[in-house]
């Protein structure tokens, strides 16, 4: 468990480093999705039972930035913000060493006592999303 642990921290310290080394990096618009979600990843990879606190109030956060940024929203126009999470969870997916689990990325919204307004499931294809009106969604592709 512990050796599970610190390559999810030695992963995402390296994801980090990777998003804050250059400014045109396109994974520097993924940093506050990382921080966000990273506390999930042993969930939905299946090392830990239960979500955390920490990846419940993650994918809140994550949620809101979509809720108040998507077609609709009294606060903000449409900035391309549910892609983007998307996108950036598929990168997170694909970069670590264990998948995501079915059962755990159906149960997350749940476990959370949430509604997600954002994509998320082990065949994600955000490309669905396209929005063409955010330039920072197409440095991500």
């Amino acid at each position: 468990m512990k050796i599970h642990r610190a390559i999810l921290v030695v992963t995402f310290f390296v994801m980090m480093k990777t998003a804050v080394s250059q400014d045109n990096d396109p994974m520097a618009h993924c940093r506050d999705v990382f921080v966000s979600f990273m506390p999930c990843m042993g969930f939905v990879e299946g090392i830990f039972q239960q979500p955390s606190p920490d990846c419940c109030r993650g994918v809140t956060h994550l949620n809101n930035i979509v809720k108040f940024t998507s077609p609709g929203s009294r606060n903000r126009q449409d900035t391309g913000e549910t892609e983007r999470v998307c996108l950036c969870i598929e990168i997170m997916g694909n970069a670590n060493h264990l998948p995501f689990l079915p059962a755990a990325i159906n149960n997350l919204p749940l476990r959370c006592s949430l509604t997600l307004s954002f994509p998320i499931s082990v065949a994600m294809d955000c490309s669905q999303l396209r929005n063409t009106k955010n330039p920072d969604v197409e440095k991500l592709n």
